[in-house]
């Protein structure tokens, strides 16, 4: 039997974070990362002064997030939802944290409460999308990420990691579809070129040109 192409990565979310994925430091020129170990440091005092400032925590746990400090990003955020159990953005991130932890019925919980406060939030149901993906759910993905695009018809990221859970589960027609239309959102993307590389080898793969 022929194995599927292994095709790009869904594109995990954050609410707050400004990059896509949190990145790692090892990535980085050593200027790089000295100045963003500076930066953590310097917010990290600022909210020792202001530890009830929300602002400043969840721009300290998304620099967290950012830089690959899990354990602190997570009981920042965990810091946010004491002082105001609403924040949507907070659990959220949270959810996706716990995501990348592999604690899947936390990050669900998260974010089924997030959804609580904000129930026509599309990247919510894109994170939920995304934590069913990562524990193997397949058809509970495409679900999630079906709400979304029901929310938010040109969200590129619910488009393309819908295609990659119809992929991943084999279903080839409808994954090339996806990626059709994030290319028709913004052709000279990056996630664009992606997605003609994962058509391209999905077709490759079928054996069409």
């Amino acid at each position: 039997m022929l194995t599927a192409p292994r095709i790009a990565a869904i594109i995990p979310l954050v609410l707050l974070v400004l990059v896509a994925a949190p990145v790692a430091l090892a990535q980085d020129g050593e200027d790089a990362v000295d100045e963003r170990i500076a930066a953590v440091e310097r917010l990290a005092r600022d909210v020792e002064k202001s530890p009830d400032d929300i602002d400043l925590l969840i721009e300290l746990g998304n620099l967290y997030y950012e830089v690959g400090m899990e354990n602190e990003a997570l009981a920042t955020y965990l810091t946010v939802v004491e002082l105001d159990s609403t924040h949507v953005g907070a659990r959220t991130n949270l959810g996706s944290l716990y995501t990348d932890m592999g604690e899947f019925e936390m990050a669900e919980e998260q974010l089924r409460k997030a959804l609580t406060f904000d129930p026509e939030n599309a990247m919510v149901y894109v994170n939920l999308g995304t934590n069913h993906y990562a524990s193997r759910k397949y058809y509970d993905a495409i679900e999630m990420y079906r709400r979304a695009l029901a929310i938010d018809p040109d969200s590129a990221e619910a488009h393309f990691n819908l295609a990659v859970a119809f992929a991943d589960a084999q279903i080839f027609d409808e994954a090339v579809r996806e990626w059709q239309k994030v290319i028709e959102l913004d052709p000279e993307g990056a996630i664009a070129q992606i997605c003609r590389d994962n058509i391209e080898m999905i077709n490759e793969f079928r054996g069409e040109k």
